[in-house]
């Protein structure tokens, strides 16, 4: 049974192209969402990836509220301004 399920794998290139989609709630089919968790209980890269995300994810969240410093502000107008 264990190598039936490695060959429906959808391997880590499909499980990253899906990964945010997935993260963000947005995969509208029950099979995808099967398949991507299936795919991250056994490739401890691909998991260690969707933590990685959803920390960052958190942190953006609790922090994105944030007013920069006056300095960055400057910085990134004078950025945008130039393009």
């Amino acid at each position: 049974m264990a190598d039936k399920h490695l060959h429906d794998d959808i391997g880590c290139m499909e499980a990253i192209n899906t990964l945010y989609a997935y993260l963000d709630g947005e995969l509208g089919d029950d099979v995808s969402i099967e398949q991507v968790e299936a795919h991250l209980k056994h490739c401890e890269s691909c998991y260690s990836r969707a933590d990685i995300e959803r920390a960052l994810t958190e942190h953006i969240r609790l922090t994105g509220r944030r007013t920069a410093p006056g300095g960055v502000r400057t910085r990134l107008k004078k950025l945008l301004l130039d393009l």
